[in-house]
C-alpha cells in the first residue's frame, strides 16, 4: 500500500469520525426537557466528597435530564454517611427529583426517612429536601407523621424540620403523644 492511498484513508476515517461525534452532538443538543439524556434501570449511584462517601442511592430506574439539570429517580434507597463513614440518615421513596446544581430534592409517593442522630423517623407523601439549609418540609396541606425511638409519636400538616438546629414543626393539625426523655431534662439543667 502506497502512503498517498494510506494518508487517504486515514483522512476518510477521520472525516467519517468527525461526523459521527457532531451527529451525537446535534442529537444530544436536540433533546428536548422531557426527553432523558441518560435512562438506566437496577442502578446504584454513590456521590463522594473530599475523599469520603457522603450519599448512596439505589434505585429501580434513573433517568438524567442534561437541559433542566434533573434527575428523576423512582423505587430509591437512599443513605447519607457523615464524614466518619457513619450512616446519619436513611430512607426510601417511590419517587425522588433532584435537581443536580443544588443537590435539593423533592420527594413523593410512600416515604420514610430516618435521622439516626436524632434517632426519629418521618413518613409522608411528600417531601422538600433543602441541602444548603438541611431543611426538610412537607407541604401546608400533607400530612407528616414523626415517630422517635423513645415512643414519641406525632402526626400533622405544615411540617418542618431544621436538621442543624434539630427543630422539627408542624403549622396546624398536630396529635399524638410526646415522650419527654431523662436524658433531654439532664441535657437541659443547668
Amino acid at each position: 500500500m502506497n502512503l498517498r492511498r494510506l494518508l487517504y484513508i486515514a483522512a476518510a476515517a477521520a472525516v467519517l469520525g468527525s461526523a459521527c461525534s457532531l451527529e451525537y452532538q446535534e442529537m444530544a443538543e436536540s433533546l428536548d426537557d422531557e426527553t432523558p439524556s441518560l435512562r438506566m434501570s437496577s442502578v446504584t449511584v454513590v456521590t463522594v466528597e473530599e475523599g469520603w462517601e457522603k450519599f448512596r442511592i439505589k434505585a429501580e430506574s434513573l433517568e438524567d435530564y442534561d437541559n433542566t439539570l434533573q434527575r428523576i429517580i423512582q423505587g430509591a434507597d437512599f443513605t447519607e454517611y457523615n464524614s466518619d463513614g457513619e450512616v446519619s440518615a436513611q430512607g426510601r421513596a417511590d419517587r425522588i427529583e433532584f435537581d443536580t446544581r443544588s443537590d435539593n430534592a423533592v420527594l413523593e409517593g410512600s416515604i420514610s426517612f430516618t435521622s439516626v442522630s436524632d434517632k426519629t423517623t418521618v413518613a409522608a407523601d411528600y417531601l422538600e429536601w433543602n441541602d444548603k439549609d438541611r431543611r426538610l418540609s412537607g407541604k401546608p396541606e400533607g400530612e407528616v407523621f414523626l415517630e422517635r425511638d423513645n415512643g414519641t409519636r406525632i402526626q400533622g400538616f405544615g411540617f418542618s424540620a431544621d436538621f442543624p438546629s434539630r427543630v422539627f414543626r408542624f403549622s396546624r393539625g398536630v396529635s399524638g403523644r410526646y415522650v419527654f426523655d431523662s436524658e433531654e431534662s439532664s441535657e437541659e439543667s443547668p
